[in-house]
């Protein structure tokens, strides 16, 4: 999610970006919007590109939607499930 903040910062000349998180059916979902110039797409360069061929290693997927003008979406999935609840702290102080 760092790389695609940084495009955003670098690249798109937006005014404002969110990021939405979350989690259901063991697929994370982290979802990076800009109101940026658009045209973001991930054979154009390494950013992109490397960020889906890291999810890949994963079983996870990029999605870019980003048309000439914006707005651009990417969208990151990652099938994985949460750790086990704790039954007592670590440091075992109560």
């Amino acid at each position: 999610m760092a790389e695609v903040l940084t495009n955003v910062t670098k690249h798109s000349g937006a005014r404002r970006a969110w990021v939405r998180l979350s989690f259901e059916n063991g697929l994370l979902s982290m979802v990076v919007g800009d109101d940026g110039r658009g045209g973001a797409t991930p054979d154009a360069g390494t950013g992109l590109a490397g960020v889906r061929r890291r999810l890949a290693a994963f079983d996870g997927t990029v999605t870019v939607t980003s048309p000439p003008g914006g707005p651009t979406v990417v969208t990151m999935e990652l099938p994985c499930e949460l750790s086990s609840r704790r039954t007592s702290p670590s440091s075992g102080t109560g």
